[in-house]
């Protein structure tokens, strides 16, 4: 009993002994188990990129990346490497990890009111973003368009409301001019104020008075006489003479929206003419026909109209 005694109480001093060489540590728990933290400067004696040297490959690197993997990591020096994956944390869960130095983003997402799914669901910011290295602009995983038509390859349905597959949409003959760059000059990719992750204002309704304001996205590109102008020879070519069509078909207190006769994002028609005119729950063919001097449609709302310029 005696020799039993005598061991457990050297037990601390030998564990003492031990683990006087190694680099003093702390303890943590952030919601993953405990780990050990690292707090001398022997940090860059870890050398990670030993083994994930691909993580930092790319062209465009994380600015965390300059400062060290601990930034984003936590180790217990224990299981990591040997046990592969098992040793190795986030200091914090994503997204509150990538809010510590993108604050502003965190409260851009606490303002509006409409949020990008992708910002909360699966990986979050790492369904657009790699935390490592790019070889696109922020860090994006893949090229801007194509990392968009990713999810939007298919129609999406969500409280009732359903976005139409896009990349079916871009196989149309004509395409608007900001989609060849990609979908954020018209939409934000995280949240936004507006319906649809517009970047400005755009109707949500069919029909709207006429007002600037309402058609802010629009201005973004287009000249706003379009709606404001009655005659024009110069800014439209929609119109009967020096009749503006546009303005026929915006002004008044039950203005048409711009997507009544035009499709936002790609059409087989010119001028992105749609081929369906959306009227309550039916809708009827525009039969739009362009003419070398001007065009005729028939949508039924009105009979065939042509115009001549």
């Amino acid at each position: 009993m005696e020799r039993i005694l005598t061991i457990l109480v050297c037990l601390p001093f030998i564990y003492l002994s031990t683990n006087l060489n190694r680099n003093p540590v702390e303890r943590n728990n952030n919601g993953n188990g405990y780990f050990i933290n690292y707090v001398s400067n022997d940090l860059k004696d870890l050398n990670c990129a030993k083994c994930h040297a691909s993580q930092g490959l790319k062209k465009k690197l994380h600015a965390t990346e300059n400062k060290g993997c601990v930034n984003c990591h936590r180790m217990n020096p224990t299981d990591h490497p040997e046990k592969v994956a098992k040793g190795l944390f986030l200091t914090k869960k994503i997204p509150s990890l990538c809010f510590v130095c993108h604050d502003s983003v965190r409260k851009f997402l606490d303002t509006v009111r409409f949020i990008h799914r992708a910002v909360n669901e699966k990986k979050q910011c790492m369904n657009c973003h790699s935390p490592h290295s790019s070889d696109e602009e922020n860090l994006l995983t893949g090229e801007k368009k194509e990392l968009c038509l990713s999810c939007h390859d298919k129609e999406v349905e969500l409280n009732g409301k359903r976005t139409k597959n896009i990349r079916l949409l871009l196989s149309g003959k004509v395409i608007h001019k900001p989609l060849k760059d990609g979908c954020t000059d018209c939409h934000d990719p995280h949240a936004s104020s507006t319906k649809n992750l517009l970047i400005k204002h755009f109707p949500v309704d069919k029909y709207v008075p006429a007002k600037r304001e309402s058609y802010a996205l629009c201005w973004k590109c287009h000249n706003s006489d379009l709606m404001d102008l009655s005659e024009t020879t110069t800014t439209t070519n929609f119109r009967n003479g020096a009749q503006n069509l546009h303005h026929v078909h915006l002004s008044g207190t039950r203005g048409r929206s711009c997507v009544i006769c035009h499709d936002a994002h790609a059409s087989n028609n010119k001028f992105l003419i749609v081929d369906k005119v959306p009227f309550t729950k039916w809708s009827f063919m525009m039969n739009f026909e362009p003419t070398v001097d001007g065009g005729s449609c028939s949508p039924g709302c009105h009979g065939f109209t042509p115009y001549k310029r």
